[in-house]
């Protein structure tokens, strides 16, 4: 009673419930029915012919009333299909019953012979009528056998005959009682050998369904056992979800017959199956009851079915599922197939019910709990069935779209963890609105989804469905009082030679998303084997970056910040250096990336610190520069680290530094949203008394609210807005503003990136104190830095690390070299 995919089933109406047929079991009470009554017929007649021959009245009375019994047996068996075997039993028993006490009554003389049948109907209805029928049959017996004894006693017209007549009662009743007693053996056979049917198919279907634990497996068998036992020709197992009010398919027979069905439907569309499921009774139509409605009638025909039982699946008293039988012929389902088939169901329901919980349970071992989209597991899986399946079928492929969130961090910086998890919840429901049904989309963790495509046999299938996603996953998503927008990047890759198995095809979709990521995000980039090349590269260098600072692999440099009123140094920024053995030189943007992604920029970071307060406390000493800070760039993962403020307590202590002469620099992206644990974290640095600088201000998500909140310290103005650099837009008046809103602030600033005294002059006359940059000294290592601040400390001028002609310079002549007349303008320069 399910929709079929090939056409379209009509609108359902309660299904009329109607009577299960008796041609199983009943059918041989109805053969020997028949054979008895004509047997009984003749005899009755015979008798009475001889006894009105003779005169015998008694006689031809029991004739009478044998003939009429007979002819009652033959009725009764015409209509015997109308009844159930247990109704045509009692019937049988109670009218034999009644045809002995009044031949008794007519001939009081068999008395005897009829109270030893009487125990006969009894016997015979034995194997069908439940135990209260049989006690009121046996009840019976035990009257009309008494009766049939006290009969000749009681009634004064006892026959008299003469001993021919007399012997003819006695030897046709026992001719009659054997004839019976083998209808007994006959029909106690005949349940003997149903009984062992019975036991065969229970000890099967146990013996099959123990072979397997995979849950769609034991679906499939059950209904295999269950279509053989009621002969039908299909068998569908559903299970009951109760929270989605729907019918789901387990299993079928013949299996083929299952993937034409759908895979669900909703109970409101069939109250018919709802009322077995609520009632747990079965229920049956045949196509040609004339008391069912058309629509039920329409709808088994369209199946090209003309019969229909479903039964409940039943666990500890509660409906967990149905069986629907089918079959094309009509009145297909006796009672006995239906009973057979229902101690089939309570027998396996258990094991039915313990796989359907196993599949439960492998699914939410196999899906992501948060969106209901495969986890990696269940990916891999999914990817390797596709790719054996496709194997040697060129040219189709199977692609995979590795999809990260661009910048989500900073939305559940922003909203919570809880919106958070609302939104990853909204692109997981975008992600399937746009694959298409056989596709399967999953996800991997944090913010990383994936998409299998099957069957693909054009590249511009993966670059569409693609866009497609980047569409969708960019539109606004609509949290409460907010509706933040999230970008994507993806990285596709197809199967090939150089993927052929699901780990490589995934790697190879995550290198591709990687290099989406590094041309500026999205994006939609296809795996390329140079990517693959440079990945190897990327990941030799990570296996070779760990452990480095153990290794004393690292090395700092020391960029100068001075004041850019005389040029004096007022710090040093420290720049680590990594140089492998044998290896050469590798500047910080060469692996500092790389050491965020793997982690050891945590231990990078502890070296750093810790040898720069080393370092820089060793030059306050020597060159009596107790006032000279030092600046560490801080990476978002270390500033999350749980171990970031004890770390610096110890460097502190142990190198004797003053904590207000450390001052640890902060992209805006780190400090995006003044969420609890920034909050927090940023109150444990202040609390040691160093000082906090926002590094390349201007270029990230620059907002008043954090620089209020946080309470910084220092701006250190990206080079990107100091005028003659490759910047954008006007730095003049760009480089102005930041310098009035850090004014305004009441923040110390810092102009990076100066290379020219023209561009010293300008941040100077808009009244910024301290400046850095090649114009003043290019990073040093710290033998360099040492010869640096002697030369600062005894007033020497040269050619040296800062710059030829000195550092000593007037501000009035910096000003005029610059043709600066308006400083409080829009940085224009004089007329010459």
């Amino acid at each position: 009673m399910r929709p079929w995919t090939t056409m379209t089933a009509p609108s359902r109406a309660v299904i009329k419930r109607g009577p299960v047929t008796d041609r199983g079991r009943a059918g041989p009470l109805r053969r020997a029915l028949r054979v008895f009554g004509l047997i009984v017929l003749p005899v009755g007649v015979f008798w009475a012919a001889v006894g009105f021959a003779v005169g015998a009245t008694s006689l031809a009375g029991v004739g009478v009333v044998a003939a009429l019994f007979a002819v009652w047996l033959l009725i009764e068996a015409r209509d015997a299909q109308d009844r159930t075997e247990s109704e045509l039993a009692t019937r049988i028993a109670i009218g034999t019953q009644v045809t002995g006490v009044c031949a008794v009554i007519v001939e009081p003389a068999i008395g005897v012979a009829i109270a030893l049948g009487s125990l006969i109907p009894v016997i015979l209805a034995l194997p069908y009528v439940r135990r209260t029928s049989l006690t009121r049959l046996m009840a019976i017996s035990a009257v009309v056998g008494i009766f049939s004894l006290a009969a000749p006693d009681l009634l004064p017209w006892a026959m008299r005959a003469g001993s021919s007549i007399a012997l003819i009662l006695p030897t046709s009743t026992v001719v009659i009682v054997y004839v019976l007693f083998q209808v007994f053996l006959l029909n106690a056979s005949t349940r003997l050998t149903d009984t062992t049917t019975e036991l065969r198919h229970v000890i099967e279907m146990s013996h099959d369904l123990a072979a397997t634990l995979d849950p769609k497996d034991v679906g499939n068998r059950l209904a295999r056992h269950i279509a053989q036992v009621a002969h039908a020709d299909d068998c569908v197992l559903s299970t009951w979800d109760r929270a989605g009010d729907r019918v789901v398919t387990f299993g079928s027979h013949p299996v083929e017959r299952g993937r034409s069905l759908e895979p669900a439907y909703d109970l409101a569309e069939f109250p018919a199956t709802r009322a077995v499921l609520n009632s747990h009774e079965p229920c049956v139509i045949d196509s040609d009851d004339p008391a069912a409605d058309p629509a039920e009638l329409e709808y088994i025909r369209s199946m090209g079915h003309r019969s229909l039982v479903m039964l409940p699946l039943v666990v500890r008293g509660e409906s967990i599922g149905i069986v629907e039988l089918s079959s094309a012929r009509p009145k297909a389902f006796t009672e006995r197939d239906v009973e057979l088939a229902q101690l089939l169901v309570r027998e396996a329901a258990t094991t039915f019910d313990n796989a359907r919980l196993y599949d439960e349970l492998r699914q939410q071992a196999s899906r992501d709990p948060l969106t209901g989209l495969a986890n990696r597991s269940r990916l891999q899986d999914r990817v390797d069935h596709a790719l054996e399946r496709i194997r040697g079928r060129s040219p189709s492929h199977v692609a995979i779209l590795f999809i990260d969130l661009d910048h989500f961090k900073h939305l559940n910086d922003r909203f919570g963890h809880a919106k958070g998890d609302r939104a990853l919840q909204t692109i997981a429901d975008r992600i399937r609105a746009i694959i298409r049904p056989g596709d399967t989309a999953g996800r991997l963790g944090g913010d990383e989804f994936a998409v299998l495509l099957e069957d693909v046999e054009d590249v511009e299938v993966v670059a569409a469905v693609c866009q497609r996603l980047l569409d969708g996953i960019s539109l606004p998503i609509e949290l409460d009082d907010a509706s933040p927008i999230v970008g994507a990047s993806i990285g596709y890759a197809l199967s090939g030679p150089d993927s052929s198995n699901s780990e490589d095809l995934l790697r190879n979709a995550d290198i591709a998303m990687y290099a989406a990521k590094a041309a500026g995000r999205g994006q939609f980039v296809a795996f390329r084997r140079d990517l693959l090349d440079t990945a190897s590269a990327r990941s030799e260098l990570a296996a070779l970056l760990r452990g480095a600072e153990s290794r004393q692999e690292l090395q700092l440099h020391y960029q100068p910040v001075v004041n850019l009123d005389d040029g004096s140094p007022v710090g040093l920024e420290a720049l680590v250096r990594w140089q492998p053995t044998g290896h050469l030189l590798h500047l910080p943007a060469e692996f500092l990336e790389l050491a965020e992604e793997t982690g050891e920029i945590l231990p990078i970071g502890r070296w750093v610190i810790g040898e720069g307060c080393r370092r820089v406390r060793g030059w306050q000493t020597r060159f009596d520069l107790p006032d000279l800070r030092l600046y560490v760039n801080l990476s978002a993962r270390q500033f999350r680290d749980s171990g970031l403020v004890p770390m610096i307590v110890s460097a502190l202590a142990r190198t004797g530094m003053n904590a207000a002469n450390l001052t640890l620099e902060i992209t805006e992206g780190t400090l995006l949203t003044p969420g609890f644990e920034t909050i927090q974290r940023i109150g444990e640095l202040r609390a040691l008394g160093l000082r906090l600088a926002i590094d390349d201000f201007g270029t990230g998500y620059s907002s008043l609210g954090y620089l209020h909140a946080f309470q910084i310290d220092e701006l250190k103005i990206d080079r990107s807005f100091v005028p003659g650099s490759e910047g954008v837009g006007d730095a003049h008046v760009l480089s102005q503003a930041i310098v009035e809103l850090g004014r305004a602030l009441r923040l110390d600033m810092v102009a990076e990136g100066i290379e020219t005294a023209d561009q010293a002059a300008w941040f100077s006359a808009l009244g910024i104190a301290l400046g850095q940059g090649f114009h003043f000294a290019r990073p040093m290592p710290a033998a360099d830095v040492e010869r640096y601040l002697r030369r600062e400390a005894t007033g020497q001028t040269g050619d040296g690390p800062i710059g030829p002609g000195g550092r000593r310079m007037s501000r009035r002549a910096r000003l005029a070299g610059a043709g600066i007349t308006d400083v409080l303008g829009v940085g224009r320069e004089a007329a010459s």
